[in-house]
């Protein structure tokens, strides 16, 4: 995901027509670190605050889109790290999805993938049981207000987003959620 840079801090906050005060408590940020942001006291501004400010720049730019928290599928079916494969395997196939986050200790470390199950077949997997070695990437984790355009355009890079909400993975959605849009 691609951030604003510090110099577009203050940028965003003009554009938005926004006190330091009201960009600050929009952002869910201190007001003197926004001011030290803009100021430029601050040369390398943490990853997740910077976050904050374009989620809620994305959010703002486009809130009468519907957003991830309305469009993904809330009840996520997952499994955590050392599951036996046999049983996300029948999984899989008994709700017809191709792939499912794997958790270790409440943060997902990446995706078990019908493409990696498929490449088992014909082997004993009586035994085996879910190892980081099996998983794809872990996908980017949104937060629930980002808006549908911004969805899209990770989707053309992503399978599948994660949602979270209050800290939280809240859902995740795939390319076919968006499909439901279609009139």
């Amino acid at each position: 995901m691609l951030l604003p840079e510090i110099k577009d801090v203050m940028k965003i906050r003009s554009k938005m027509n926004l006190t330091l005060k009201q960009f600050a408590s929009k952002c869910d940020l201190d007001l003197s670190w926004i001011n030290q942001v803009e100021s430029k006291k601050i040369k390398d501004p943490s990853y997740l605050k910077m976050k904050k400010i374009w989620d809620m720049y994305e959010y703002e730019k486009h809130k009468e889109e519907k957003t991830a928290g309305e469009l993904c599928i809330k009840k996520i079916i997952s499994f955590d790290l050392g599951t036996p494969l046999e049983k996300v395997n029948k999984k899989m196939l008994d709700k017809s999805i191709s792939q499912i986050p794997i958790f270790d200790e409440d943060i997902c470390i990446g995706m078990i993938t019908d493409k990696k199950i498929s490449g088992l077949v014909g082997l004993d997997v009586s035994n085996v049981t879910i190892t980081s070695k099996m998983l794809e990437i872990p996908p980017p984790i949104v937060n629930e207000k980002m808006p549908l355009q911004s969805l899209r355009e990770l989707l053309d890079s992503f399978d599948y987003i994660l949602v979270e909400k209050n800290g939280s993975i809240y859902g995740i959605l795939v390319r076919q959620d968006l499909m439901k849009l279609l009139k």
